[in-house]
């Protein structure tokens, strides 16, 4: 029974190693970043279904409520990716186009320490069928009008940003984040 959970570990890590994550550039006023995937086995409805379960996938490590189960995310036009518990609510996202057939998400999303500067922070899901079957996930995000401050966040932001990115993917095959 070991073994089997061992090559079913390796197996998952070797869809895993499909994942890109980078630093596409940096300047004096902010930085965009952009992680993407092949998911061989799942299609863009899939795909675009655990998209919207943002709940069940994000990491409760970079919430404010230490639970990702108080995030929601209305897939509509001015919908909240918001968080909400028993002592607080966060704003995290405001989605700002959703274009199912063409796999397109778009949210001014400032997380974290990003909200509390005059940036804005655009974040983009696109989600492509591929010929050889199954689809490619590529997030984008990307921050401008801030600071040198806000540049120098991108190593930090990407690593909170590729960490959800992985999470995503392996939900979107398996249904566990985890």
């Amino acid at each position: 029974m070991k073994l089997i959970g061992l090559i079913a570990g390796l197996a998952l890590a070797g869809v895993a190693s499909t994942a890109s994550a980078e630093v596409v550039s940096t300047s004096a006023t902010g930085f965009e970043l952009r992680s993407s995937a092949v998911l061989a086995t799942t299609t863009q409805a899939e795909a675009w279904a655990a998209l919207g379960r943002w709940g069940e996938w994000w990491s409760p490590s970079h919430t404010y409520s230490g639970s990702s189960s108080n995030l929601s995310l209305a897939v509509a036009a001015g919908g909240c990716l918001c968080e909400i518990w028993d002592w607080g609510q966060v704003e995290h996202a405001r989605v700002l186009l959703v274009w199912p057939d063409q796999g397109l998400l778009r949210m001014n999303a400032p997380f974290g320490p990003l909200q509390a500067q005059p940036v804005t922070a655009i974040l983009t899901y696109t989600i492509r069928p591929r010929d050889a079957g199954g689809v490619e996930v590529i997030q984008t995000f990307t921050v401008g009008g801030g600071d040198a401050a806000t540049a120098a966040l991108a190593p930090l932001v990407d690593g909170v940003m590729s960490g959800g990115f992985e999470r995503l993917v392996r939900f979107a095959e398996t249904g566990s984040a985890d």
